[in-house]
């Protein structure tokens, strides 16, 4: 990892050192400089949807804090960062950035203020550029989150719609629409989350998948999330089917879709925080028969209110209890009916809540696929926006430089014409000529500038493919990792080593002694024939990078042989 980063940063401040000394107007270089500055900083994953998509909720879950308010409606009128830490006023636990450039550190009371969409709210929300979270959950100390406010949101018909209001909301509006699509274009990884559909067919996903990522979406760096699956029990019963089917249908945008019920895993949180509350859950539900239980959780005012003859739960406890749980009525639902199965331990009701919350399996996800290989994203991302600065040469530097070329011809020819007719000097001429030609004639900074832009083009173009072959690496071995009976032991040992596990370099990737051509071409047809001959998908997968591997380390032994 750090080699890989000192890569990045030692090419990316040359670009910046070439660019300082090109005859290029802006901040190319400060900004190129910029960029390699980022490299050792933590990997950004932003959480992108729609409004309503439940993106506060699944935040929570993940954390397992309540740091993101939640309600009803459009609740999220800031930019939300959650960043690995302790506030140094625990009175004081969120920190505020304004647009003037201040920083201010705010009360819970505060942040509460910033919920909703009062023309108050609003007024306070549009001076502030993003407010910042303090927490201390093991996923933050792998990346920082990014929470923004959703997209497509409309103003509440219940709003009072004068004129300032609807300014200031259509103002704060285009302007989160416009950060959300930058988030999600700029993080280092994304995790587009998509609320419960009004049916659940993947054709419904489909169509809500694409208005949350408007087409950005790449599979290397970004995983789909069916939110709120526990609030649709046909939803949440075909939930792993559904996923498989759009994760097929979406590979080459996402890397994979995880359905999963937030407000499900906060009642595992809840539960396990307070012991009493999980405990009086689990003996309510087995005081009750299996009649009374299913009478009572087929609505909640029956719930709430009903007293069944000969009920060994009144209703005044049973009411204590929901007031303890204030989840969605169908979550309640799930909590009661698991813990009503007399087989299980209370561990064990807590394990299969939260299996069925799906936050286990896609904490494992993240981890995999996102966090665990968070310096190649950013890194990719970072180089990816080198390449962007570096376009501008072509795309707005160099046809700058022709049209004020062209533009200036008529005048480059009546001075060239009045130097010719005005000195008899040749010497002297000549001299006026050419400071008259370097002045006006833009073509021969065109050509030395075209000359710049190529060479930083392959430099970065070359990184960024050293970064993507890193990170099918990487996947392969999670494959290794995962499908071990697919290998002998010397074939673990072989692709963990080659595949980089214990170093980049040639002499990290091969045996001691063997760091030579004819060992690495007899490795690759090894492989390439195991892989033709492989069954195990598996095999066959992680045979075919092994051979590209090798392909690259023979190609830069060859070359060294060569220069040497």
């Amino acid at each position: 990892m750090n080699d890989l980063r000192a890569r990045v940063v030692r090419t990316i401040e040359s670009c910046a050192g070439r660019l300082r000394g090109a005859d290029i107007p802006g901040d190319l270089a400060r900004q190129m400089e910029r960029l390699a500055g980022q490299a050792a900083e933590p990997c950004v994953v932003a959480v992108v949807g729609r409004v309503k998509a439940g993106k506060s909720t699944f935040i929570n879950a993940l954390l397992g804090s309540d740091l993101a308010k939640v309600g009803t409606t459009e609740t999220t009128a800031t930019i939300n960062r959650f960043v690995y830490g302790v506030p140094s006023d625990p009175a004081r636990p969120v920190r505020c950035h304004w647009r003037n450039g201040s920083v201010t550190e705010e009360t819970r009371a505060f942040l509460d203020s910033l919920q909703g969409n009062r023309i108050e709210t609003l007024r306070r929300a549009d001076g502030i550029r993003f407010v910042e979270h303090y927490c201390t959950s093991p996923i933050l100390r792998e990346a920082s989150l990014v929470d923004t406010p959703g997209t497509g949101a409309v103003v509440d018909e219940h709003q009072d719609r004068t004129a300032e209001f609807l300014q200031l909301y259509g103002q704060l509006r285009e302007r989160h629409d416009a950060e959300t699509r930058r988030i999600g274009r700029e993080a280092d990884a994304v995790i587009y989350l998509v609320g419960a559909t009004a049916r659940a067919s993947d054709q419904a996903f489909l169509e809500e998948f694409h208005g949350a990522t408007g087409g950005q979406s790449r599979a290397f760096n970004a995983v789909g999330v069916l939110a709120k699956v526990d609030l649709q029990p046909e939803l949440m019963a075909r939930r792993a089917e559904l996923a498989a089917k759009i994760a097929a249908q979406l590979k080459d945008g996402l890397n994979s879709v995880v359905p999963v019920a937030a407000a499900l895993q906060r009642v595992v949180d809840l539960a396990e925080g307070d012991p009493s509350k999980r405990d009086r859950a689990v003996d309510l539900a087995r005081r009750l028969s299996r009649e009374d239980l299913d009478l009572l959780l087929s609505m909640e005012e029956l719930f709430m209110e009903h007293e069944p003859d000969g009920c060994r739960v009144p209703a005044r406890e049973r009411q204590a209890l929901r007031r303890d749980f204030a989840c969605p009525w169908t979550t309640f639902v799930m909590l009661l009916q698991t813990a009503s199965d007399q087989g299980l331990s209370v561990v064990e009701i807590m394990e299969r809540l939260g299996e069925n919350s799906g936050f286990g399996p896609l904490k494992r996800k993240l981890q995999r696929h996102l966090f665990a290989r968070g310096h190649i994203l950013r890194c990719f991302r970072i180089v990816t926006d080198a390449r962007r600065l570096v376009d501008e040469i072509r795309f707005d530097h160099i046809p700058a430089i022709r049209l004020r070329t062209e533009q200036d011809r008529p005048r480059l020819e009546r001075l060239l014409e009045f130097i010719a007719q005005s000195t008899g000097d040749r010497e002297l001429g000549a001299d006026l000529e050419a400071l008259v030609r370097e002045r006006f004639d833009g073509t021969k900074r065109v050509r030395p500038l075209e000359d710049l832009r190529r060479d930083l083009e392959i430099d970065l173009a070359e990184l960024q493919q050293a970064l993507a072959d890193d990170n099918a690496d990487f996947e392969a071995l999670l494959e290794v990792e995962e499908h071990p009976h697919a290998f002998s032991d010397e074939e673990l040992d072989e692709t963990r080593a080659v595949l980089g596990m214990y170093g980049m370099e040639p002499d990290k990737r091969l045996p001691a002694g063997r760091v030579e051509p004819a060992y690495v071409r007899g490795r690759q047809l090894f492989w390439r024939d195991a892989g033709l001959r492989a069954h195990d998908p598996a095999r066959r997968v992680v045979a075919e990078t092994v051979v590209q591997r090798y392909g690259r380390i023979l190609f830069d032994l060859t070359r060294a042989a060569g220069s040497g």
